[in-house]
């Protein structure tokens, strides 16, 4: 990790792209079991292709603007 950035954690969201038409996007939380419960109550349509994106939380001090990263399929 290079001296101007530093980890303050990580954010989580649900990313649904549907068969036909733009991704939709999920709320942000900061941790993985609070999506997965998120999505537990969530109606899963067929068709659809459902991820879990992160991204890593900085502060206003670190220059750094990371693009979020799918790291599962659900």
């Amino acid at each position: 990790m290079e001296a101007n950035k530093h980890n303050h954690g990580r954010l989580y969201r649900a990313k649904i792209v549907p068969f036909r038409g733009p991704p939709e996007y999920g709320e942000w939380f900061s941790t993985e079991s609070d999506l997965r419960s998120a999505m537990q109550t969530a109606a899963r349509l067929i068709g659809n292709r459902y991820y879990c994106e992160s991204k890593m939380l900085t502060c206003s001090e670190c220059d750094v603007d990371e693009a979020p990263k799918v790291i599962a399929t659900l």
